[in-house]
């Protein structure tokens, strides 16, 4: 192993403890939290055996490990943005109706003048 495996699987492995960790203190293990540690551990197999990964790249018809993952995480962004693009959006809209609807609920009626009985 070279210098950076031995440090990037020291700090993934550090991550991913404080993730199982967080999970265990919880009592939960929902999807994301799975979905998290695999990645980890999905990423410290692939440093601790980089032939992996130009395997899947010829499987594929990828010629080099590095091109792979350079498109899986173009593509993984790309999605990203255009996720929290629409939660975003999302957010603006719910902010605007609820703006409108406190408007609407806490807007006073014009005071209108006393009819003069005695005068």
């Amino acid at each position: 192993m070279n210098l950076f495996q031995w440090v990037a699987v020291i700090v993934i492995g550090g991550l991913l403890l404080v993730e199982v960790v967080r999970a265990v203190r919880k009592r939960r293990l929902g999807w994301p939290k799975m979905f998290r540690i695999s990645v980890w551990l999905g990423a410290a197999i692939c440093i601790l055996n980089p032939d992996i990964v130009s395997g899947v790249a010829k499987t594929i018809g990828i010629g080099r490990g590095a091109d792979v993952l350079i498109y899986v995480v173009t593509l993984t962004f790309i999605a990203t943005t255009f996720y929290f693009y629409s939660r975003y959006m999302r957010l603006q809209r719910q902010i605007t109706d609820l703006a409108r609807y406190l408007a609407i609920q806490e807007a006073r009626q014009p005071e209108t003048p006393l009819a003069d009985h005695d005068h």
